[in-house]
């Protein structure tokens, strides 16, 4: 783990050295990635999927019917509480924190910048471009400027302000950007994780999420899953010669890659809670048996549609013949998912408290 410096001047405070945050480490959960981040500021060393898999992000799909949208892999679309995943992470983690929507200006500043004053990270949504997550590790010139690491910083048209010596991102103008913002509190006493529960709870909510069949007026889990199928072999979605409607169905295909690639990383969050929790290992060694072959059939797709946003990859979408093998590989991933759900279900029922 890298040594944290804190460095403070007259207008500008930073801690040095924070974990960068980056879909190049294949990290593609922005919140996660970032929860990671900070919280290792603090001397944790919490593993990404164990993240992912508490807070349910491993185990959510969202798709808009009919509507392609881009948003559907918000973090904040998981479930009907937009900061569930958020609560569930910080309770995993065993850390107290509080979620603050944007105020006035000076009330925001101030605690942001009293927060990393005792050399604590905050999290915070937007800030640059439409960043699902960032970590914010200092400020300049008073608060009007902040620092920090987000997936979008180097992306011209999100944000095209020049860095920090550090690497961070600079961000002025950053409150109109920014809807929200976690600020982390005091660690919670060990005697109050149990990991058993923990596992447990994370087990139930994942069960949830699969179950659940609409949000508002979005498909989700299981449904969600046979929803994406359907509409990739609907051909009136996919009008010939129509290149920009095309790529917008390029982009939201491969924004629904993204949420398969989370489901990954079921794999090695289930077959942690069974090591921790000798007693789970029957039925969560099923699962992650069927969580390994969600993996093998995701990776095998890149050979159809690529979500590296290739040009080969984008003329790929446009052949029909293409999306219904890729429909087909979404059908097998979402039964073998079914089958893993049914195996959490039986341990659920096994359990009963």
């Amino acid at each position: 783990m890298a040594t944290m410096t804190f460095i403070k001047t007259d207008h500008k405070v930073f801690i040095e050295n924070v974990r960068k945050v980056s879909w190049d480490t294949g990290e593609m959960c922005e919140f996660a990635s970032s929860f990671v981040s900070a919280l290792q500021c603090l001397g944790e060393d919490i593993p990404y999927d164990f993240v992912m898999g508490v807070s349910g992000v491993s185990f959510r799909f969202t798709i808009d019917l009919g509507r392609w949208e881009f948003s559907n892999y918000g973090i904040r679309n998981v479930s009907p509480d937009p900061y569930a995943p958020v609560r569930r992470a910080f309770s995993a983690a065993g850390y107290e924190y509080a979620i603050q929507e944007r105020g006035a200006y000076e009330d925001d500043a101030a605690r942001i910048k009293a927060s990393l004053e005792r050399g604590v990270p905050v999290l915070a949504f937007g800030v640059v471009g439409p960043s699902d997550c960032v970590v914010i590790t200092g400020y300049d010139e008073d608060g009007a400027i902040l620092m920090g690491w987000s997936t979008y910083q180097d992306i011209p048209d999100d944000h095209n302000f020049p860095h920090d010596a550090t690497g961070y991102f600079r961000k002025p103008g950053w409150h109109a950007n920014t809807p929200a913002y976690i600020l982390i509190g005091a660690k919670v006493p060990e005697t109050g994780q149990d990991l058993r529960l923990i596992y447990l709870d994370s087990i139930r909510w994942a069960v949830s999420l699969m179950r659940l069949p609409n949000l508002d007026h979005r498909v989700t889990g299981l449904a969600g899953l046979q929803v994406w199928a359907q509409e990739m072999t609907d051909e009136k979605y996919f009008p010939p010669g129509d290149e920009e409607t095309l790529g917008q169905r390029y982009v939201s295909t491969a924004i629904n890659m993204t949420m398969l690639r989370d489901h990954c990383l079921a794999e090695p969050f289930l077959r942690r809670a069974a090591v921790a929790v000798p007693e789970f290992a029957p039925e969560l060694s099923r699962a992650v048996e069927q969580y390994g072959e969600v993996s093998r059939i995701r990776y095998g797709m890149d050979d159809l549609i690529g979500d590296n946003f290739s040009e080969q990859a984008m003329k790929a979408i446009a052949v029909p013949e293409i999306r219904r093998e890729y429909a087909e590989a979404i059908l097998c991933i979402r039964d073998a998912e079914e089958q893993a759900v049914e195996q959490l279900e039986r341990l659920l029922q096994r359990t009963l408290i």
